[in-house]
């Protein structure tokens, strides 16, 4: 089946539409089922669905990386920045996950210094393919977007007591995971991507 034929896609679609459905029903859940006085805390599904992305992410990249040399310089780099994003989600463990964090940013600093010939012609790979626009999409909405519309100082032009938190939490939660189904999506791109050309190659 050709990566772009008319009834793949339509499948991939379709997949990816109950994906979001899925995540959307799962911060319903998370809203409709709070756990004591808590929303959202770490043990929801809404936490819970994000820390397993960003690991998915991380090994998703990484397999990458090893495997398609033309873009080994920049996926290496990104997987380590999932897996970073993954450890930022245990921050309610005090300052231990900082130290891990360092140790992944030690070896990116060390891969852009090894690296750093190919890292220009991986980059022009890497953004040339369609699955690149689904990872910055999903980037600036978890990183950007999701904590702008979490800004405090908003929610109280609406809100004039301590009520607002629920609504932040929710929108704010909820929408970085959006964010993170979409970078899901684009590894998953990648990786079809590099199935379909890997079968096409070993075809001739």
């Amino acid at each position: 089946m050709k990566i772009y034929s008319p009834l793949f896609i339509a499948l991939r679609v379709v997949v990816y539409s109950l994906l979001m459905f899925g995540i959307a029903e799962g911060i319903f859940y998370d809203a409709a089922h709070p756990l004591g006085e808590s929303y959202f805390s770490e043990a929801t599904f809404t936490e819970i669905a994000q820390e397993v992305i960003l690991f998915i992410l991380f090994g998703i990249y990484l397999f990458l990386g090893f495997k398609w040399k033309e873009i080994q310089a920049v996926s290496n780099i990104v997987s380590l920045f999932f897996l970073i994003s993954f450890f930022r989600e245990f921050n309610f463990l005090a300052f231990s996950w900082v130290y891990p964090s360092l140790i992944a940013l030690a070896i990116i600093i060390w891969l852009v210094i090894r690296d750093f010939k190919k890292i220009k012609s991986a980059t022009i790979h890497f953004f040339s393919l369609p699955a690149s626009s689904w990872l910055s999409s999903g980037f600036l909405i978890t990183y950007i977007f999701s904590r702008l519309m979490g800004r405090s100082k908003f929610w109280r032009l609406m809100y004039h007591d301590e009520s607002y938190r629920l609504a932040k939490a929710a929108t704010e939660e909820g929408i970085e995971l959006a964010g993170d189904t979409l970078m899901l999506i684009g590894a998953i791109e990648f990786l079809i991507y590099y199935f379909v050309a890997k079968k096409t190659n070993s075809d001739r």
